[in-house]
């Protein structure tokens, strides 16, 4: 990000913005870069994903579907980090990830329970707002400029039992002070109400992963199951759902992974 920028929910994931073509040249810019600031590991697997992705253009027979744009596509791209390359995550028409396409089958459901819930929704992502829009539907970020409310999720001087239904998807991780934040959404959220998270994890590994300073990601730490004991303790039921067990709800998959992304929804009585 630019020094002075505005950011808005365009420079999220999920923005509904089809993204640019990967050229030969676009990838050895980055490339070099990446040498520089980054580690060997993390080089390695972003020249690997990259390759494939720009190889993966060329192809002709659609292979997956978007429930979010509403597309079929020949490929989904590829991402990565220093541990792994996360096969066909990206969206190349709306720019979902995995995430949000088994989050918007979550979210269709949970809604059928309301007439008319009022819904909060953290660093929110566009390719919902279709979804939300006949409802009582409230944004709400730190830092992005187009939201409703300018809110520290830590703190958000909002009034205790004040919405039916919370969405954080992948908010906890960036923030230094997740048990606050999980205490604040408490909260807020009305009796009977849901709060449904998502973060990154490993959800085969019990503990939570703590770094000394937020890493390239802005990530405070890496999740694991710990979390959800965390979470019983302020919550009077917690459900976690894998979202892997929508992948094949349609004609072609949604390129959903096993035990990637875990919907994790709790219930206040």
């Amino acid at each position: 990000m630019k020094k002075g920028r505005l950011i808005t929910t365009k420079d999220n994931p999920a923005s509904f913005q089809q993204t640019p073509p990967i050229t030969l040249l676009r990838i050895i810019k980055k490339l070099i870069k990446k040498i520089f600031i980054r580690s060997i590991m993390e080089t390695i697997n972003f020249a690997i994903s990259e390759l494939l992705n720009y190889f993966s253009q060329k192809k002709q027979k659609n292979a997956f579907y978007c429930n979010l744009c509403k597309k079929e596509s020949s490929y989904f791209l590829h991402t990565s980090n220093k541990k792994r390359i996360l096969y066909d995550s990206i969206c190349p028409n709306c720019n979902s990830r995995k995430r949000h396409r088994g989050l918007f089958e979550v979210y269709k459901n949970i809604l059928k329970s309301w007439e008319k819930p009022k819904i909060l929704h953290f660093a929110p992502e566009p390719v919902f707002y279709s979804l939300f829009k006949l409802y009582d539907y409230v944004t709400a970020d730190i830092s992005l400029t187009d939201v409703d409310l300018k809110l520290d999720i830590k703190d958000t001087n909002l009034g205790a039992k004040t919405f039916d239904l919370i969405l954080c998807n992948h908010v906890l991780e960036h923030i230094d002070d997740d048990l606050k934040a999980i205490n604040e959404l408490e909260r807020i959220l009305k009796p009977l109400g849901r709060l449904i998270l998502t973060v990154p994890g490993d959800w085969e590994r019990e503990k939570i992963i703590k770094y000394k300073r937020p890493d390239g990601n802005g990530h405070y730490r890496d999740y694991g199951l710990e979390l959800i004991k965390i979470l019983n303790k302020k919550f009077d039921e917690v459900n976690t759902l894998d979202l892997y067990e929508y992948n094949k709800l349609y004609r072609l998959p949604l390129g959903l992974t096993v035990k990637h992304d875990l919907a994790i929804l709790c219930h206040k009585i």
